[in-house]
């Protein structure tokens, strides 16, 4: 199964267009923060944007946008589509005369748990995908660290797919790891995706398949583009690599 023409045409317009939307946040349940943000890339499952203040990962903000029919997964109806999204990364912008973050957000739904009616800053972790095809999550134990897991650099040689909310292959290509832990990826690749994005990581190798979603996709100085994934459902068996041949760190 493959997307429409019209999804397909509509996504490329909208990463094209000059886009606003609205962020909101809690700091208590009685405390919050709006931000008027320009929104750098989008999908039906999450959005990158450029705002001022920082966003801790793991936690929930809540975006409205003028996002285009096709992309939603309800409210056809609103001028502003309203989407709750988990922090998947937050990157302070480099360069003169710049500032404020780059903000990554993976599309959860429309209502928000109860632990964050009472805690706001509670984290989450995404879990698996809804019925609607939307990410679901549970809560976190701790609040995210970065490099929870040894990060092994190593290529890996796999099948990466973007899939749609049936879990239908829309494109995918051959490609390789540039590092790996147990809980995600650093993969090099020429698709077009955004954060939020659903791909199936599938390596023979290592008789393993499993779910994964972009945390983010940057172009180093080498010209190429890699996907930093998160798996959602399965760990990947690190056990299996040589580890006499590899160099692992947390940074």
């Amino acid at each position: 199964m493959s997307a429409s023409p019209d999804v397909l045409r509509t996504k490329a317009q909208v990463e094209s267009l000059a886009m606003q939307a609205v962020v909101k946040g809690k700091e208590t349940p009685d405390t919050t923060w709006k931000e008027v943000v320009e929104v750098a890339s989008v999908s039906a499952t999450g959005a990158g944007f450029f705002i001022a203040r920082e966003c801790q990962v793991g936690t929930i903000v809540a975006v409205m946008l003028p996002l285009p029919d096709e992309l939603r997964c309800y409210d056809h109806d609103k001028d502003l589509y309203r989407v709750l999204g988990l922090v998947q990364h937050c990157q302070p912008l480099s360069g003169e005369g710049l500032s404020g973050y780059h903000v990554g957000v993976a599309f959860v739904g429309k209502h928000a748990p109860e632990s964050y009616k009472e805690n706001p800053k509670q984290n989450y972790k995404i879990c698996g995908m809804n019925e609607n095809g939307l990410w679901k999550i549970a809560e976190a134990r701790a609040p995210f660290k970065v490099r929870r897991h040894l990060r092994y650099w190593t290529g890996v040689d796999l099948y990466l797919a973007l899939i749609d909310a049936h879990r239908d292959a829309l494109k995918g290509e051959k490609t390789s790891t540039e590092n790996i832990s147990r809980n995600g990826a650093a993969v090099f690749s020429s698709l077009d995706v955004s954060v939020g994005d659903r791909v199936k990581f599938i390596c023979e190798k290592y008789d393993f398949s499993g779910l994964a979603v972009v945390c983010n996709h940057q172009v180093a100085g080498d010209g190429k583009q890699r996907l930093h994934l998160q798996f959602v459902e399965n760990s990947f068996p690190i056990e299996k690599l040589d580890h006499t041949k590899l160099k692992a760190d947390k940074n």
